[in-house]
């Protein structure tokens, strides 16, 4: 139910390498989908780097790690999605 948007997800994917380190390789295949998928749709720099630091550390299996990373990225996902686009107004249809 948490897990609602696309840096969540990524998380998730984390959190489950991190609990369950006998089913890695399933998770994983996910996790790369999904942090796909995110680098694709963002831009920052810093923020790309993030999805490298995460990807590196998933790799080495430092998934606590990895965790603390992806709290950047919904921090980041969070502060994005508060925006409202430039010129449309909150009451519109």
């Amino acid at each position: 139910e948490d897990v609602n948007t696309p840096a969540r997800r990524i998380y998730f994917q984390v959190m489950l390498m991190y609990i369950d380190p006998s089913e890695t390789d399933k998770y994983y295949d996910e996790f790369v989908l999904r942090l796909s998928e995110f680098m694709d749709a963002v831009r920052n720099p810093e923020i790309l780097s993030e999805c490298v630091n995460i990807s590196s550390c998933c790799l080495q299996r430092d998934y606590y790690k990895a965790l603390l990373s992806c709290r950047k990225l919904i921090a980041y996902e969070d502060m994005r999605l508060r925006n409202e686009p430039a010129g449309v107004p909150a009451d519109s249809d």
